[in-house]
């Protein structure tokens, strides 16, 4: 048996040993800008916003701060801001056409209304909660890798735009 291809297996199985162990312990940050002319809304909508996310993949938590300009929380979809997924959420768009809620954003104190619209502050929102929230069976792992996909999107459904009035893809955060 040569030695050359069982050093450069150990090399690889090292390698993905090294990322595996890398990876579970990572604090992996996104960020969108929402907008009312943004796919999949597209409403015209002028209100705008940013959002920034943290994924601590030891806690399995999220922290998340929203700065939202053009939406006063009064305008929230009434059916959603007092449902347990409440008024924002992330949504995977699948390949195949379909829209899955990923992640909820229930209503509490978290909303605070500003002067134009309003902000929303939370740290170490478990995903296990959120995912019990939606009754969901995903994996937090097939969370981390929806959020790094491209394929999620961040929005804000308010009563004239109940399929939701602002919103924006989610990426890693630069």
């Amino acid at each position: 048996m040569s030695i050359r291809p069982f050093l450069s297996g150990l090399f690889i199985f090292g390698l993905f040993i090294a990322t595996a162990v890398g990876a579970q312990a990572a604090d992996l940050a996104f960020s969108t800008s929402l907008r009312g002319d943004a796919a999949p809304t597209a409403t015209g909508s002028k209100a705008t916003g940013t959002v920034t996310i943290v994924v601590h993949t030891d806690a399995q938590t999220v922290d998340i701060a929203a700065n939202i300009s053009g939406i006063t929380p009064d305008r929230f979809a009434h059916h959603l801001a007092h449902a347990p997924v409440g008024p924002m959420h992330l949504h995977i768009y699948q390949a195949d056409g379909n829209v899955s809620l990923l992640l909820p954003f229930p209503l509490s104190d978290a909303y605070v209304a500003t002067s134009d619209g309003f902000t929303y502050t939370r740290k170490g929102y478990g995903y296990a909660e959120g995912a019990a929230i939606l009754k969901s069976t995903i994996a937090f792992d097939a969370f981390v890798a929806a959020m790094k996909s491209g394929a999620v999107v961040f929005n804000i459904h308010t009563e004239a735009f109940p399929d939701g009035e602002i919103s924006g893809t989610v990426v890693p955060a630069k």
